[in-house]
């Protein structure tokens, strides 16, 4: 049986950047079945950037005031009526065959929960060439443990827990260290999924990111010493 694709894009202040992203989406070799695509308060742009989707059968676009990645990340799971979820942030985009070659992947292992892939980070053009040579950039493809590469079956939410809403930039790997003591079965592959943008607004979510690491780490230990 083939399994269906739920498309999940949060949007917050991505104005110049957000079309780019639902291309990308829409550019697929394996077309989604959904894209649902969550205004989250944004006070620049990016709605009037949005609209022009509005009559685009295959996408869900809803808006409202702002509650954060985490809260819309649960918000878009509960939307979601695919087999399979995969997510991007409205400042990133994917490779062309992204969810071809990740729904093959898990139609051929059904004991797999989620993969991941490869990602390529590029500074963002649209930044002043003195702010662009202070940015160190990796030139080559990481293993990209982030939720821009991951697809996962939408079931295992149910098992693993949802996005903490007490996070603003650690939802994810606060998510990812529950999921794995949850019994998570993922698997990374070895091709590049997704580019991911380095801005200004990226660079400046580092500190509190730091912060948030440090107590995610701490409940982690936590939960380790009470089991």
């Amino acid at each position: 049986m083939s399994l269906s694709i739920s498309v999940v894009i949060p949007v917050y202040n991505a104005a110049p950047y957000v079309v780019e992203c639902i291309e990308s989406v829409l550019a697929q070799t394996r077309q989604a079945d959904e894209i649902i695509v969550i205004n989250d308060g944004s006070t620049d742009l990016s709605l009037e950037k949005l609209a022009s989707y509005a009559q685009n059968s295959l996408i869900q676009l809803h808006t409202r005031e702002n509650r954060g990645v985490a809260y819309t990340l649960n918000e878009a799971i509960d939307l979601a009526s695919g087999d399979l979820v995969t997510f991007l942030d409205a400042d990133d985009v994917w490779v062309p065959d992204k969810l071809r070659q990740q729904i093959a992947y898990l139609q051929s292992q059904p004991a797999v929960d989620a993969c991941f892939g490869h990602v390529r980070q590029f500074i963002s053009p649209d930044l002043p060439a003195d702010v662009q040579a202070g940015i160190s950039c990796p030139p080559q493809p990481q293993p990209g443990w982030l939720k821009q590469t991951m697809m996962i079956r939408r079931s295992v939410f149910d098992k693993t827990g949802r996005f903490n809403t007490a996070y603003h930039t650690g939802d994810f790997i606060d998510w990812f260290i529950r999921a794995k003591e949850a019994g998570l079965q993922y698997h990374m592959l070895p091709s590049t999924v997704a580019l991911r943008r380095l801005h200004r607004n990226g660079l400046a979510s580092q500190v509190q990111y730091q912060k948030e690491f440090a107590h995610i780490l701490k409940a982690a230990l936590d939960r380790r010493t009470i089991h």
